[in-house]
């Protein structure tokens, strides 16, 4: 079969013919249906030079962590997961820690090896999968499912974060309407009735998160924060959601948000915030976040399947795989990527 395989950190990932793995105790064989292309897989492409130390990969792996396809074979001691059934992958946790315990398995200090990061990936014909990893899909196709398991889940585990505070008439601020920024839109128009502004610096994207159903879309310059002050009657708003990280749009934050709000930093940009006790209004918190539960993906998926949120999707085939991770490198994908076994 064929995979896309890192062979050394720091290198070009080549597709070569690699043999059908099979399913040992515990694990389940899937046939893919489609895996989302995500930055992080880039990271691991152009950034990492070594593994992780939690994690200790060894080379060669197959990329591709936004998995969904067909139940293949279930491995030995598997019960309840029939051939052919259509399935979703997720991260899964220790299983014994209290975060896990608590339902938190995103959270979990343990951070297992996980199917595209330390144990092979998506970006094939065939993947192997732990079986607390399986999510069932009922009408949902997997190459529409795939994207939704980590791009989908952390914008909506982000917004599930601030739902509290968007009641009527308040407003919420997505800063990057990207391959998450999109759909945390989308998550927003179907839970709460806040009104939701977008920003970001294409119109392309803006006009994508326009079609998400956002009620006001800004490009980012000099007077952006005044622009959603005025918007706001000078009150700011209640919650910001960046999907991009960097300084500039934590700043954009700051300069929004109100007493008691929450900002939500979901981007890797690697920016940062000097705090202060004024350094936000008072009572306001800004967070850090990670992925999303598994019970939420179920979640995200039965919004999914009632056409409640649907993801921007671009198919390509596996053969094309290169080509697409250049565009995503220079951020031309506007949505979510998400590749397809030749012949799909």
């Amino acid at each position: 079969m064929k995979s896309y395989q890192l062979f050394n950190w720091k290198t070009k990932p080549r597709l070569v013919d690699v043999p059908q793995p099979t399913a040992g105790p515990n694990q389940v064989l899937v046939k893919v249906g489609g895996n989302g292309l995500c930055h992080s897989d880039l990271h691991a492409v152009d950034d990492l030079c070594c593994s992780p130390l939690h994690l200790d990969i060894e080379l060669p792996m197959t990329l591709g962590h936004e998995v969904a396809g067909w139940v293949e074979a279930p491995g030995p001691g598997v019960r309840g997961l029939e051939i052919g059934l259509p399935c979703a992958i997720t991260a899964v946790g220790c299983g014994q820690c209290v975060l896990c315990a608590q339902g938190w398995n995103n959270y979990c200090r343990s951070r297992a090896k996980q199917v595209g990061m330390g144990l092979d990936g998506g970006l094939s014909e065939y993947v192997v999968a732990p079986v607390g990893a399986i999510v069932p899909l009922h009408s949902l196709a997997p190459w529409q499912a795939a994207p939704l398991t980590d791009a989908g889940l952390s914008s909506y585990h982000a917004v599930k974060r601030v739902l509290p505070l968007l009641t009527p008439g308040s407003s919420v601020l997505v800063i990057g309407v990207g391959g998450l920024g999109h759909l945390a839109i989308a998550a927003l128009k179907a839970m709460c009735a806040a009104r939701v502004i977008a920003v970001d610096q294409r119109p392309q994207a803006l006009e994508l998160g326009i079609s998400m159903g956002a009620d006001l879309g800004m490009l980012t310059n000099d007077t952006t924060a005044q622009q959603i002050l005025d918007a706001t009657a000078g009150a700011g708003v209640q919650a910001v959601l960046d999907f991009v990280g960097v300084n500039s749009s934590i700043q954009l934050a700051r300069q929004v948000i109100r007493p008691l709000g929450h900002i939500v930093v979901v981007g890797r940009g690697g920016g940062s915030i000097d705090f202060t006790p004024r350094g936000l209004p008072y009572g306001a918190c800004i967070s850090s976040s990670f992925g999303g539960s598994k019970l939420e993906l179920m979640e995200l998926l039965a919004l999914a399947e009632a056409g409640r949120i649907a993801c921007r999707i671009e198919r390509h085939p596996l053969s094309q795989v290169d080509t697409v991770f250049d565009k995503l490198r220079r951020n031309e994908i506007i949505g979510r990527a998400v590749i397809v076994p030749d012949g799909h």
